[in-house]
């Protein structure tokens, strides 16, 4: 079996404004076809992303969610049907594509519940946090069960799986600890930036989107995690020192747009504040490029691809001063306190006055992304397949 091709199933969910999660799915997937020893289909659940997929040259399977199955999924998933279940060998839609294109393990680009069907595959997860633990009290990790279902997934799908993916060593401690991994099964993988800000495809953004003078830019979907407020906040202090500039906030609306808006109107810095949706992929390089800094104050990690990106571009990064993120960019940003505005308008203004700042900043975001794709997906992923190529061997034939 070592030489033969073994067929690995790369389930890659989500839509395109779901933001970085999804192209960070997206470069994964592109990266792991230089593993060409290995078969790599993608299980996909829409149309647009099969599409998507095989415009790369990448075979790609699309599965439909239907009503039905969900329903099985659901009762599938009860304690008082396991046994049942086990014994009459009942599998779900998603497993029985599995079987039908001979897949030899299932690779997991995002976590997904669908991990807990499979009863005859081998699988990889992946955690990218579990701010649900560390900060519970945002609404998105918390109402309507978000926090139950977190764990329910996460406790039930971590120990089973044959490799866990997380995206630094601050994850796997925190996977091992909290749901008793075994670590020698929990492998730390650099993030990517996203394959947009490869493309230098220059474009005037600030013509375009009618900026005058600096602006700094935060990509970054509207969930009250991301904090957009503080940024609000620092532009005030900026104001009352006699300085103007703009932000421009892109992503999409997660339930929170209305009160960023709002909260700008009521602090009087509502002309300072550009909400341009979710910014065209052609034009993510030149928001990057022309801004000032990427400002991003998220209360999440620990790791984001907003940093990597601005380090791919070189453009300073301007980060939250919170354990995890800081060892993220390990001194090649300047770290904000959450707790203090004033702190990311005195960071604003040195490199408003400094180019110098500026240009130190961009060259040590060079030299940590060149740090961080030393652990990148495409070695990590090698070692757990060819070790697992192995094994199988024991059970099924090359």
């Amino acid at each position: 079996m070592a030489n033969a091709r073994m067929n690995i199933a790369v389930v890659f969910d989500g839509e395109l404004e779901t933001g970085g999660g999804y192209q960070q799915q997206l470069s994964t997937i592109l990266e792991l076809q230089k593993l060409n020893k290995y078969n790599f289909i993608g299980v996909v659940f829409s149309t647009d992303n099969k599409n998507l997929l095989e415009s790369y040259g990448i075979k790609s399977v699309l599965v439909k969610k239907s009503f039905i199955d969900k329903v099985f999924r659901f009762i599938q998933r009860q304690e008082w049907f396991f046994l049942f279940s086990a014994k009459l060998k009942i599998k779900s839609l998603f497993e029985l594509m599995l079987d039908k294109n001979d897949i030899d393990l299932v690779y997991f680009l995002a976590p997904s519940g669908l991990s807990l069907d499979l009863l005859t595959h081998n699988y990889i997860t992946t955690v990218w946090d579990l701010c649900h633990r560390d900060t519970p009290e945002f609404p998105e990790v918390n109402h309507f069960r978000q926090f139950e279902l977190r764990e329910q997934n996460y406790s039930k799908s971590l120990k089973k799986a044959v490799a866990v993916l997380v995206d630094s060593e601050l994850g796997k401690k925190n996977v091992v600890r909290r749901y008793g991994v075994d670590k020698n099964r929990v492998y730390p993988a650099s993030f990517l930036p996203s394959i947009n800000v490869n493309s230098k495809n220059v474009v005037d953004v600030k013509k375009k989107y009618g900026i005058e003078g600096d602006y700094i830019f935060y990509p970054a979907q509207f969930w009250s995690h991301k904090n957009h407020i503080y940024i609000i906040d620092a532009l005030v202090s900026l104001i009352n020192e006699g300085v103007k500039l703009t932000a421009v906030f892109s992503g999409s609306d997660k339930g929170n747009l209305k009160h960023v808006l709002k909260y700008s109107e009521s602090q009087g810095v509502a002309a300072q504040v550009k909400y341009i949706g979710f910014a065209p992929n052609e034009e993510m390089y030149s928001l990057y490029k022309q801004s000032l800094a990427m400002v991003m104050p998220s209360y999440f990690g620990p790791t984001n691809i907003p940093p990597l990106e601005a380090f791919a571009v070189g453009t300073p990064v301007i980060y939250s001063d919170l354990n995890g993120l800081r060892e993220q960019v390990a001194g090649a940003a300047l770290l904000c306190d959450l707790k203090d505005p004033k702190s990311l308008a005195s960071h604003l203004k040195a490199l408003l006055n400094s180019e110098e700042v500026r240009q130190r900043l961009i060259e040590k975001g060079t030299q940590r992304l060149a740090e961080l794709e030393k652990t990148s997906i495409t070695a990590v992923i090698e070692t757990i397949l060819d070790d697992y190529a192995v094994k199988l061997k024991c059970w099924k034939a090359g």
